[in-house]
């Protein structure tokens, strides 16, 4: 009888030093597997329990001895719904990922839209529109000291595009790592011609951190998916990129100049200010080791 009661007060006491640890995912969308994907998902997701709870669907895992051991997916109407765990995942130290929103501001370090500078080259290309300058974002405003340079953003948004990958290893003349690709891309757009160009009208704008993702030109911290999480990882160190940026399709930035002249009348509103795709919005990211970028559209 001693030998039992020996026996079930070791496992007590044992399981009453298991150390236990909570982490919180902002979104739902992920495997939990232990594959690349769910390493990235968490990585890029990974947040406080206040940012994590404002949206609509939110993951709690808890990890005890430094395993995951239970993945509760928790809904905004108030149920729980568990997560099944599909491989040994092991508890990493990742940084907390805030969101950073973007509010226009007549100060602001970042812009929007604006004519593209002077020393800064567009990579050569042969695709129909060819590629939009949407602005710059400075590496010292709110939550970008880790930017290697200030990002000049650009990208071909009228094409049919996956991804886009640019190697800024030159920031003021970045090269398309996917350049045949690209080149062959489809656009929805008939009227649109290499040659073919728009400029938008320049907003400043300032960043701040937030618990929420507030829906006025973009944000940054945590991506908020439309259709469904797709995290890259750089071609040259496969490490998960970091998330920049959502743009979000915005009358506030209106187009200044274009030689495009659409035949269907329809298709004038989608090149008078900056749209993504109808409506969607664009996604960048980044891995400061390697400086590529990533661009891609999702929508409805």
């Amino acid at each position: 009888m001693g030998f039992f009661n020996k026996i079930f007060n070791t496992k007590s006491t044992s399981l009453n030093q298991e150390k236990v640890i909570k982490r919180f995912l902002a979104g739902w969308e992920v495997s939990l597997d232990g594959a690349e994907h769910c390493e990235s998902f968490i990585e890029t997701h990974i947040t406080t329990p206040e940012t994590a709870q404002s949206f609509h669907t939110h993951i709690e895992l808890t990890y005890k001895d430094g395993l995951l051991s239970e993945a509760l997916k928790k809904n905004e109407d108030g149920n729980n719904e568990e997560v099944i765990i599909r491989s040994e995942i092991k508890l990493k130290e990742y940084r907390i990922n805030t969101i950073i929103n973007f509010y226009q501001d007549e100060n602001g370090l970042n812009t929007l839209g604006g004519e593209k500078p002077d020393d800064f080259e567009i990579p050569i290309n042969t695709c129909p529109g060819s590629f939009q300058y949407l602005g710059k974002i400075s590496q010292r405003s709110i939550g970008f000291d880790w930017l290697p340079f200030d990002l000049n953003l650009i990208c071909s948004i009228y094409l049919d595009i996956d991804k886009v990958w640019l190697d800024y290893s030159n920031p003021q003349a970045p090269l398309i790592i996917n350049l045949e690709e690209v080149n062959d891309l489809s656009t929805a757009y008939d009227d649109l011609k290499p040659d073919s160009f728009i400029e938008y009208e320049k907003v400043k704008f300032s960043t701040k951190e937030a618990t929420q993702i507030g829906y006025d030109l973009g944000h940054s911290g945590i991506p908020s998916w439309i259709q469904y999480s797709d995290i890259p990882r750089c071609p040259k160190t496969n490490k998960t990129m970091r998330f920049v940026c959502q743009l979000l399709s915005n009358d506030s930035v209106k187009t200044a100049k274009t030689n495009i002249v659409p035949v269907d009348e329809w298709y004038k509103q989608y090149f008078e200010t900056m749209n993504f795709w109808g409506g969607g919005d664009l996604f960048v990211f980044f891995e400061p080791e390697s400086k590529v970028a990533c661009y891609m559209i999702q929508n409805t």
